[in-house]
């Protein structure tokens, strides 16, 4: 009985002399990589590519609705005033105003973009340029903040979120990638 009472103590005293590890509760953000990362940002391309057109083009608005799901919304601030559209809103305001503006030459091109997923929901923050009608000028600079579902047919965009530059609201450098 002392040995099995001596052993017990030892074995106390040997467990209390532990240096006592913790992991952390989530993993490290340095160690985090984006599962599908290329799958997200190829829906981001493509609705960027489906949003452009050359001289004697018009947008691909059916490659456009393929990018959304059904009930996709799209906030841009006009203003002082937040405008909430649905696809069809957003498909019908970006026709009249190319109609209205004449514009025949639009191109949108990421000039960088970050995801973040968990499971099958993703946003992705991207800062674009956008020329018209002259493809050596750039029109208009901004950010769009993507978030995009993941269903049976890939990655789809449920909303987008942007701004673009104007006096006093420029694009910060954090926004490029630097």
């Amino acid at each position: 009985m002392k040995n099995l009472l001596f052993l017990a103590t030892c074995l106390l005293a040997l467990s209390a002399c532990q240096t006592k590890t913790t992991k952390p509760a989530v993993d490290s953000t340095a160690a985090y990589s984006v599962p599908d990362d290329k799958a997200i940002t190829r829906a981001v391309t493509n609705t960027y590519a489906a949003l452009s057109f050359n001289k004697g083009e018009q947008p691909k608005y059916d490659a456009i609705k393929n990018c959304f799901v059904d009930k996709a919304e799209s906030y841009c601030r006009i203003g002082d005033s937040v405008m909430t559209i649905n696809l069809g809103q957003f498909i019908y305001l970006d026709r009249s105003y190319i109609e209205s503006a004449h514009i025949q030459y639009m191109r949108q091109e990421q000039l960088f973009g970050k995801a973040e997923q968990f499971g099958n929901v993703a946003q992705y923050r991207s800062t674009f340029k956008v020329y018209m009608n002259n493809p050596d000028s750039v029109a208009e600079r901004g950010v769009n903040f993507f978030q995009l579902v993941k269903t049976t047919s890939g990655w789809k965009v449920s909303s987008i979120t942007w701004d673009i530059e104007r006096p006093g609201l420029k694009v910060p450098g954090y926004y490029g990638g630097k």
